[in-house]
């Protein structure tokens, strides 16, 4: 079972919020990427950081991906997001490999993540969460990873800004993971101020989501 100790938590916030950053006025996905050895990805990531983004700020409180599968076209996974008032949502995603780092999300997917993603937690659907969606399944999707310590989720929004989710192989990453991350964002040009996910802050209301 996962305790996030408070000590640890305030650790992290105040590393999170050390990296100086310059805003990015322009989205553009890197030409050069690296690919992925999907057959030797770990079995699953959890989401610590991101852009504080529509789909993120309230609608999503956590996210798991996991049992990654190498596909002829791509890879595919499963998706678990957790919400304030509601059961998890789970659903699996298709990603299609247009070039090394860079892939498209297939577009008959797109029904159950808007149906997660766009939930808020009093019921209702958010309209900029279901924009955040549409770009994410109208555009490229750069995904960048050491296959050990970190995996970055990076998209151009609609407003040609960058929405950037990133995950950690638990949600306690060390230093040397935080760093790792970091450089690799700095080394694509993504400069973003990322937060904690909700189930890093308020880990008591995700008791076993980490195993």
């Amino acid at each position: 079972m996962f305790i996030l100790k408070r000590g640890r938590y305030i650790l992290l916030l105040m590393l999170v919020q050390s990296f100086e950053f310059i805003q990015t006025k322009q989205c553009n996905i890197p030409e050069d990427n690296e690919d992925i050895d999907w057959d030797n990805f770990p079995e699953a990531w959890y989401e610590v950081l991101h852009t504080f983004d529509p789909v993120m700020d309230k609608d999503v409180f956590g996210a798991k991906v996991h049992n990654f599968t190498k596909t002829s076209t791509g890879v595919n996974l499963i998706v678990t997001e957790l919400h304030k008032n509601f059961p998890p949502q789970t659903f699996v995603v298709h990603d299609t490999r247009k070039k090394a780092g860079i892939y498209r999300l297939a577009q008959n997917d797109e029904p159950a993540l808007e149906a997660s993603q766009t939930l808020t937690p009093e019921g209702g659907r958010s309209g900029n969460a279901a924009k955040i969606d549409d770009a994410l399944f109208s555009g490229d999707l750069l995904i960048s990873s050491d296959e050990e310590n970190y995996i970055i989720y990076a998209f151009c929004s609609y407003a040609d800004e960058w929405v950037v989710w990133v995950f950690f192989p638990s949600m306690n990453p060390t230093i040397q993971q935080l760093t790792l991350m970091w450089n690799k964002l700095m080394e694509k040009g993504i400069n973003v101020q990322l937060y904690l996910s909700e189930s890093v802050k308020h880990s008591e209301n995700f008791m076993g989501f980490n195993r």
